[in-house]
């Protein structure tokens, strides 16, 4: 929504009205006086019985189990006057309920509040708030807005379900101004153990194991220094992940993060387990506190098929002769994502002779590694533009000398070649040393997890 979806127009203009709120009455009258007599006598027979009854344990288990209530019930202090409390609550009682508003396709904001009688400027008002309430203007089909009305039929608090996590509260306060909060719902996690065997490839083995896509791609992403996943895989490798599901009243979410997990690549073991420090950062490390992410990607393009090795003697397809190839070429459909291999600023981007449109990165003072045959160059990539590893720098295509689409990738080591799919990558960092027994007690219970998987696959094998 922008501000010219903000309509200003008066609702009280003719033919307007059938567009007001309607006014939500009670099936129900009773006079003044008789609703005193019931609250006088509940008084009294509340004062009575106050300080000698208490509910039973079965009572009140039973009126849990009838009502699946899902509350804790705290019984009023002695200490708090039993008129006040029964006063509050009919006074919050006689507050006007909500009205929800599930948004439609095409509604803006202006239009939901004038079909429910609120006038322009108190729409202008909080559309204008504040950053937070910027959201207004997003507002998508199928969310939905709480609307709260006072006596006096005026908005007095709103709330936008902005989604699953995270909802705008808009309240007036007395001197009629509006302010805003945002609450933020804590999802419950429990974590889950899945586990595969590949025979064809990683994909079909997580189907298989009802594993989701999503899971499997952060999964790659883990071992993605290690593993060449469109190299190295096996049939016979096996893996097994404990990652959590993240639910919302009883309903799943989404999936979580990977909280640990296990990849047998020919017969070698990686292990890996997230963990989070007292000062709040994260990362994945393997059991004794080696950090699993590298200073560099073994590849800048996510599963893709390498149709050309790193050699000092290869027949180029284009000029029909024998020349050294001092890269690796990775075959994948035009327009595949190709992502910095590691941090680094971008020292060259254009056309370079045979290898097309390209980008040259270099990471720090040792290291550079090249991009070639690119389709077109990312949003925002020019010479001098700082990178992070995996982040998408370009896309797949074949310009220069190339008989179709594919990545051609350098990797060089003070200005030497070196051959991208067996060079030792640099480490980052590991745990610090102070918080290594944090981090075995944080992380124990995980890997537990995955050697119970090890040592139950073993069991079935044998």
């Amino acid at each position: 929504m922008n501000f010219q979806d903000i309509d200003l127009k008066s609702n009280h203009s003719p033919g307007a009205t059938s567009r007001n709120r309607p006014v939500v009455r009670s099936k129900f009258r009773i006079k003044l006086p008789f609703k005193l007599l019931i609250v006088s006598t509940a008084v009294v027979l509340l004062g009575f019985s106050a300080s000698n009854w208490q509910p039973t344990a079965k009572a009140v288990d039973s009126t849990f189990k009838s009502n699946r209530l899902h509350y804790a019930l705290d019984l009023p202090e002695a200490s708090i006057s039993l008129e006040a409390d029964i006063q509050k609550s009919l006074e919050s009682a006689a507050e006007s309920p909500w009205t929800t508003v599930t948004i439609q396709s095409g509604d803006t904001l202006a239009s939901i509040f004038d079909l429910n009688g609120i006038p322009a400027s108190t729409t202008y008002a909080i559309a204008t708030l504040n950053d937070q309430a910027r959201s207004l203007r997003q507002i998508q089909p199928g969310q939905k807005i709480h609307l709260l009305f006072d006596d006096q039929n005026q908005l007095s608090r709103m709330k936008y379900e902005a989604d699953i996590t995270k909802t705008l509260l808009i309240q007036r306060g007395e001197d009629q101004s509006f302010s805003s909060q945002i609450i933020n719902s804590q999802l419950d996690a429990y974590p889950v153990y899945r586990e595969g065997i590949i025979q064809s490839s990683l994909f079909e083995a997580a189907a298989e194991s009802n594993i989701p896509e999503s899971v499997i791609m952060d999964l790659a992403g883990i071992f993605g220094w290690d593993i060449d996943f469109s190299l190295d895989i096996r049939q016979g490798d096996r893996f097994g992940i404990v990652y959590n599901e993240l639910y919302k009243d009883d309903v799943k979410i989404r999936n979580g993060r990977i909280l640990a997990a296990e990849f047998v690549n020919n017969g070698k073991t990686y292990r890996a387990v997230y963990y989070t420090d007292p000062k709040g950062d994260g990362d994945y490390f393997d059991e004794s506190g080696k950090s699993m992410r590298k200073a560099f990607l073994r590849s800048p393009v996510k599963f893709a098929r390498v149709s050309s090795r790193f050699s000092n003697k290869r027949w180029h397809p284009v000029l029909s002769k024998w020349r050294s190839h001092k890269g690796v070429d990775y075959a994948a459909k035009r327009g595949t994502p190709i992502r910095a291999s590691g941090d680094g600023k971008v020292s060259f981007v254009g056309t370079k002779g045979g290898y097309g449109r390209t980008i040259l990165i270099r990471h720090g003072g040792r290291y550079t590694t090249l991009y070639g045959h690119m389709n077109g160059y990312a949003r925002g990539i020019r010479t001098g533009t700082k990178v992070k590893q995996g982040q998408i720098i370009g896309y797949v295509g074949s310009s220069g000398l190339a008989t179709g689409p594919h990545l051609h990738y350098e990797f060089r080591v003070n200005g030497t070649h070196r051959n991208p799919l067996t060079v030792k990558l640099p480490e980052a960092k590991p745990v610090h040393p102070s918080y290594l027994k944090h981090f075995k007690e944080k992380t124990s219970v995980y890997l537990s997890m995955l050697q119970l998987m090890e040592t139950t696959v073993a069991a079935n094998t044998n």
